[in-house]
């Protein structure tokens, strides 16, 4: 592991850890999204995966895992002590309402003292570079103790048309790839996203941020003021901490009642398109995002003929082509460019260029009243 050196007592990891378990279904299910599946192979869930990168460089004692109540227990029982602070979100209200929660925790879990940092991380994303995954963590908070609302930007790898894009701007002073971010960009056609990586401006957006919590909660009054007002109101009426709120039914009914008056809002809408206060670090690390079937043969090695192999079965005169089983042997002849899929009972077989229609499947089966197969 890294020497890099950790970046200071008051500095804090959220892990943002909730999930509907669609995309990667049947492996991932509501209740053991893709985060608390064990993924291509790996012994490890992917959160434990996420909770080592932090290893030796931010304690257990100062991380947070955000997640929805109903995966609590499991996620509980997989990271156990590794984690100081567990918050139930009572329903799914994107990031900008997880990240609000867990700035309000740490507030309370510093107790008033200096200006602590959190960097917000994902429960279920893949760095190849971990050494310098946490250098750049480290410039990140550097620029962070300045103010900013700082993000990671990953340098691209190839045209994605299925991120969105940072472009930066003016350099900062004294921070190795620190600038000012000049924009944000949606996510590209194939040609925009060429262009993009011909600039060399331009980073992908991975969601990966670290700030002071202070100057989040700032930023949160100036354009999200009565979320912020009815989450400080159940902070307080919960005795100061979200993280006990599982504890009683009491507790969860008041953080629920809460919870439905938020608009659901992403923090990229809630505050960062918006503020001045944004900085970006430029962060070469290998990072993918997991985000469907097909991302697997971005991750893993294929092998000569670009196939990928977990768990017991063959392929025969196959490109391209990922299988994955827990249990029965899988034969797959002649296919190309193609995922397949057992676990838990249920087969998935479908063209990769089909994979991010998973959830259409998934939609089926809670339409039919399927529960045994969410």
């Amino acid at each position: 592991m890294s020497m890099t050196p950790p970046p200071g007592d008051d500095v804090y990891a959220v892990i943002l850890a909730g999930g509907s378990g669609t995309r990667f279904w049947p492996k991932s299910r509501h209740l053991r999204p893709k985060q608390l599946c064990a993924i291509g192979g790996q012994t490890d869930t992917m959160i434990e995966v996420t909770l080592h990168r932090m290893d030796g460089f931010i304690p257990p004692a100062r991380r947070v895992i955000v997640t929805h109540a109903d995966q609590m227990e499991l996620t509980r029982q997989i990271c156990g002590d590794r984690v100081g602070h567990y918050i139930a979100e009572p329903e799914a209200k994107n990031t900008a309402n997880a990240l609000a929660l867990a700035a309000l925790e740490i507030e309370a879990l510093a107790g008033g003292k200096g200006q602590p940092v959190m960097i917000s991380l994902h429960a279920d994303h893949m760095i190849r570079d971990e050494p310098a995954f946490r250098r750049a963590l480290n410039a990140a908070v550097q620029v962070a103790r300045g103010g900013s609302l700082t993000l990671l930007g990953v340098v691209p790898e190839y045209a994605e048309t299925g991120f969105g894009y940072i472009e930066r701007g003016a350099a900062l002073s004294g921070v190795e790839q620190g600038f000012r971010v000049a924009s944000f960009r949606e996510k590209p056609d194939l040609e925009t996203a060429r262009g993009y990586l011909e600039t060399k401006r331009f980073y992908w957006n991975a969601g990966l941020f670290v700030w002071q919590t202070q100057v989040l909660l700032d930023e949160l009054t100036r354009t999200l003021a009565p979320s912020l007002t009815l989450l400080r109101g159940a902070q307080k009426a919960l005795g100061g901490r979200f993280a006990a709120a599982g504890k009683t039914p009491e507790a969860r009914a008041l953080l629920a009642a809460a919870y439905k008056q938020l608009p659901k809002i992403s923090i990229d809408h809630a505050v960062l398109e918006t503020s001045t206060k944004v900085a970006v670090v430029g962060a070469d690390i290998g990072w993918a995002d997991i985000g469907s079937w097909d991302a697997l043969a971005r991750t893993f090695s294929p092998d000569a003929h670009g196939n990928l192999l977990f768990g017991d079965g063959c392929l025969i005169d196959s490109h391209g082509t990922t299988v994955d089983t827990d249990g029965p042997f899988v034969a797959a002849l002649g296919l190309s460019d193609h995922i397949v899929v057992s676990s838990g009972g249920a087969v998935l077989v479908c063209p990769k260029e089909r994979c991010q229609d998973v959830k259409k499947i998934v939609e089926w089966l809670a339409e039919r009243g399927r529960r045994d197969l969410l």
